[in-house]
């Protein structure tokens, strides 16, 4: 209690403070009069107190700054959610004669707090002209202290919240905190890692953080949660909340924050497991695809997609789907979609007689809806769709619209749903902007439309909001956290936005690569991808979709065999590969704490064992990392080593004294490093598995399904494509390094008894 003691000494008025419990450390203290708080968390440097408390409500501005907002009644009690107990406080206010209460929830099951707006009379002319702002405030959180105690992790802009990511230091001159219509959940830290993360927890699209800063300038001021400054009207009984949730280690509290957000709207991650298009490699034809806008010479793209699928099948890359993209379908006013059908001079004979030639399943791209679309009934069309004057583009909201192209689209074999320009088709009306509802309505209908038709759903260029929306939407199972590839460009960079794709229970995809470097007659003229082996590791280690977009015979099959089994089934780790702690304090501090580059991990638990994978890419200067830095926790003790597999790599590691030096790499000579655990048998012998030394992941899950020890013994369950060859490494203490190669049955099994070095 010393703590809050300490923050009533010097905050004058009548205050009231929750109880912290073993879960929930967070000290918080809440002034009855002002609406105001104080908080901090033990053992750290995080601290925070509120600005002030505003609403707009009939034109005119409400605020506990000028006294305007006139307190009424204060309460407060216990209740439960799906998140657990909570002790709760609210306070009544009066703005112009209507009636608006905030509250807090501070759970007691869980290190969170959940801050809410209640409208119970709804408010007329709430906007404040002005969409980057908000028309009510609570939370507000002053920008304070000094530089060097804290620094702070923004998602913002499209590509799920990783196209526009902003880190610095928290303090009373920070910037780049991305806020307004396009910014997102905010994380802030200390130099000990000790991590707050804020963001909605409700009203998902019709929220917005806004960095007000001193002045109406960029830096400093106050960080405010409220509804979006368009927003002209608040109905009756509309409750908003914010959540500030803590943990230890930005990756961590970022992981258990979106966990939390999947808890409180019931959404798992079953569905994204069984994701076919993420689980199996398929071949694209989006931006920077050679095949996007472009064509196979004098022949159409029907005739283009059956001659790639033969050649891959020839060459022996199991490709287990097709995606197709922009150019396939009709375009109306500003490039937006006037009819998602197939053109005859791009498929002659309709998308089912493609589909029935190719044999595979679709994944198919979708736009913004043009204001000329032919489904809207203003253009004579069959279902209700918003159309404004002043927009060039029109937005669907009727449920029937949905359902009936979906079960048009089943049968030319969708199976993913790709809606890009997400953020174009939310920022395009004045009708979103200014409601509460409509943008939720429109990502819901489509998703449920979605789920009743066995189809998954891929965001593209989505906005922080759409991607906490799609907590909500079950069948939104993909999302990209990259700007679009073209040959050379840095867009493989996605350690950081993967994490909050994988947070919210989404596989993140960095988009499509070629796996050569010279692919001759290509779209975009002179352009090479000098780092085809950088792009092919990046892409696997994402956990997410990969999507190869090669020329006919301009495929490197090894390379794109790396990363599946023998039917295309994609040997991934056990989550996506993000960013470690210290990258991102790094990048946020400006200090020596972490490297300077790129540093990237994953993992793969199989049988209670972690099997670790390190990706160093661009590092300007050597940097030792150990396995608690590299968020593999406390492993047990074994080795680290490179492939292809030399004894010489071999390096100690698995303890928080171990370090592993990763020397200074680029692009071309980047480098993936692998930890192995010993397993240690009753005859004091010991095993080492290296697994595959030909795929970017040598123990996946999808190939190693059990590891069985027992006696001197250790088995290892192997799974593919009935007749696969499958060559394992591993070392034995006094018989050396190793391999056996498995041929798996007509199940696509086999059982591989490593003291015997037989397979079975």
């Amino acid at each position: 209690m010393g703590h809050i003691f300490l923050l009533l000494l010097t905050w004058l008025g009548v205050v009231t403070a929750f109880s912290p419990t073993d879960t929930n450390p967070i000290n918080l203290v809440v002034d009855q009069a002002s609406g105001g708080f104080k908080l901090n968390v033990p053992n750290s440097t995080l601290s925070f107190n509120s600005a002030d408390i505003f609403f707009q409500v009939n034109g005119k501005l409400y605020s506990t700054a000028d006294g305007s907002l006139l307190y009424t009644t204060f309460a407060s009690g216990l209740g439960t959610d799906p998140l657990g107990k909570y002790q709760y406080k609210s306070i009544h206010w009066q703005a112009g004669g209507v009636r608006v209460e905030t509250y807090y929830r501070y759970y007691m099951d869980a290190p969170a707090v959940v801050f809410g707006q209640h409208f119970p009379d709804g408010a007329n002319g709430t906007s404040v002209g002005n969409q980057e702002h908000t028309c009510t405030g609570f939370p507000t959180i002053a920008l304070e202290g000094q530089a060097g105690l804290l620094a702070y992790l923004s998602f913002g802009g499209n590509m799920f919240g990783g196209a526009s990511i902003g880190a610095g230091e928290w303090y009373y001159q920070t910037t780049g905190i991305r806020s307004g219509i396009t910014g997102g959940p905010l994380a802030i830290f200390d130099r000990t890692l000790h991590t707050v993360v804020l963001s909605p927890f409700s009203q998902f699209m019709a929220a917005s953080v806004w960095h007000n800063g001193t002045g109406g300038g960029t830096f400093g001021g106050e960080v405010n949660y409220g509804i979006m400054g368009d927003v002209e009207n608040i109905p009756p009984n509309f409750d908003y909340q914010t959540i500030l949730f803590y943990d230890k280690g930005i990756n961590q509290a970022l992981h258990e924050w979106g966990g939390t957000l999947m808890k409180q709207y019931g959404k798992t991650r079953a569905r994204t497991e069984s994701d076919f298009a993420s689980n199996y490699i398929g071949y694209w034809t989006d931006n920077g695809a050679y095949y996007y806008y472009h064509t196979e010479s004098g022949k159409n793209y029907e005739e283009t997609m059956v001659d790639v699928m033969a050649y891959t099948k020839e060459a022996g890359i199991p490709y287990r789907y097709l995606q197709l993209d922009s150019w396939w379908y009709y375009k109306g006013v500003a490039g937006g979609v006037k009819t998602w059908d197939a053109r005859p001079d791009v498929f002659p004979n309709g998308l089912r007689a493609l589909y029935e030639k190719i044999g595979l399943p679709i994944v198919a791209h979708n736009r913004y809806w043009a204001k000329d679309t032919t489904y809207a009934k203003q253009n004579g069309g069959n279902y209700s769709f918003i159309v404004e004057k002043q927009s060039t583009t029109s937005m669907p909201i009727d449920m029937m619209f949905w359902d009936d192209l979906f079960t048009q689209s089943a049968e030319w074999g969708l199976i993913v749903y790709e809606q890009d320009w997400l953020d174009v088709e939310f920022k395009g009306l004045k009708a979103t902007l200014s409601s509460t509802s409509l943008g939720k309505q429109w990502l819901m209908q489509f998703g449920q439309a979605a789920s009743s038709h066995d189809l998954n759903i891929q965001y593209c260029m989505a906005n922080p909001r759409h991607a906490l929306q799609s907590v909500q939407i079950p069948a939104v199972t993909q999302a990209r956290v990259s700007g679009d590839y073209h040959p050379g460009n840095e867009q493989w960079r996605i350690g950081i936005g993967s994490i909050m794709a994988h947070a919210l229970g989404v596989r993140p995809y960095k988009d499509t690569f070629w796996s050569t470097t010279n692919q001759t007659g290509s779209p975009y003229g002179h352009a090479t991808e000098p780092y085809p082996r950088l792009q092919a590791a990046v892409t696997t280690l994402s956990a997410g979709p990969v999507g190869p977009s090669d020329m006919v015979k301009g495929a490197d099959v090894k390379l794109i065999m790396r990363s599946c089994n023998a039917e295309g089934l994609l040997l991934k780790p056990s989550r996506p590969a993000t960013a470690i702690d210290l990258q991102i304090a790094q990048k946020a501090f400006q200090l020596d704490l972490g490297p300077k580059g790129e540093v990237w991990t994953t993992y793969s638990d199989i049988s209670g064992f972690r099997f670790g994978i390190i990706l160093a890419a661009d590092l300007q200067v050597d940097w030792n990392i150990t396995s608690v830095t590299a968020g593999f926790g406390e492993m047990m003790f074994g080795m680290a080593f490179t492939l292809p597999f030399t004894t010489t790599s071999l390096t100690p590691f698995g303890v928080a004294s171990e370090n592993l030096l990763l020397k200074q790499c680029g692009k071309d000579d980047f480098a993936v490093w692998y930890t192995s655990p010993f397993l240690n048998l009753l005859t004091n012998k010991t095993v080492m598995i290296i697994g595959e030394t030909d795929k970017w992941v040598p123990m996946s899950p999808q190939r190693v399904t059990n590891i069985h020890t027992y006696g001197d013994t250790v088995e290892l369950s192997l799974t593919g494509a009935p007749g696969e060859v499958v060559t394992m490494s591993y070392g034995i203490e006094s018989k050396g390094w190793m391999e056996t190669k498995c041929v798996l049955d007509e199940a696509g099994t086999a059982t591989l008894n490593i003291n015997k070095e037989t397979c079975y």
